[in-house]
């Protein structure tokens, strides 16, 4: 993880910015925490998950991001939680009724840390992108209330999703996938995050834990 995420990691306050991609059949999701859709350029980061493609913001009280266990086992699944979504939207209940469309298709996390630029904060600076995780979609739900939907995605590791009994665990998954850093950046950014007081499910609202952290919800993200 670079330096200034880690400086950034300890500061009292933490500014968050969530990514996610899930490999839906013929209609991945791509989406972004904030108020403005964000586009990758070509070779930008050096990630072919994220280079030359558009993620669609959504505001960072409507996203929820769980935190990562590890086991033994391998790491425990992840939850993403997206609210907000009308409930006239009949097509993403087929969409979470046709399995085949999702069920153990990539589905991949990753954050970056915003620096504020201006005080009070309004305008950001984003730092560089880190992937958080990374496996297989292996449950979508849909909750319903009056007046919206929360969709519900449930993603598993390589690991636990492709082996029984390996005796690896989540931290090992760099040697199953090699472009993978995903549990040095976990552990990195868990050790980092609740030292500022935050925990991993602070996307909704006003973050978890003590300390003044709190998700990000910048009117600009300067890039």
């Amino acid at each position: 993880m670079d330096a200034a995420t880690i400086e950034a990691l300890g500061q009292e306050i933490v500014y968050v910015q969530w990514f996610a991609w899930i490999d839906i059949e013929g209609d991945p999701v791509r989406a972004v925490s904030g108020v403005q859709d964000i586009v990758f350029g070509a070779g930008e980061t050096g990630d072919p998950d994220l280079d030359g493609q558009t993620f669609n913001a959504v505001p960072s009280d409507l996203v929820a991001i769980g935190d990562v266990g590890h086991s033994e086992g391998g790491s425990e699944t992840v939850t993403a939680m997206l609210s907000g979504l009308p409930v006239e939207d009949g097509g993403l209940l087929d969409v979470v009724g046709q399995k085949a469309k999702w069920r153990k298709r990539e589905a991949r996390l990753w954050f970056r840390l915003l620096e504020p630029i201006n005080n009070p904060p309004t305008q950001f600076a984003p730092l560089p992108i880190h992937r958080y995780y990374s496996g297989y979609l292996v449950n979508l739900t849909v909750e319903t209330s009056a007046d919206e939907q929360t969709i519900v995605a449930t993603i598993e590791n390589y690991l636990a999703a492709l082996s029984e009994g390996s005796g690896l665990t989540y931290l090992h998954q760099s040697e199953f996938d090699p472009g993978d850093n995903s549990a040095s950046q976990t552990l990195a950014a868990a050790n980092g995050m609740q030292k500022a007081g935050v925990s991993g499910s602070y996307g909704r609202g006003g973050g978890g834990g003590g300390g003044g952290g709190r998700d990000v919800r910048p009117r600009q993200v300067m890039k």
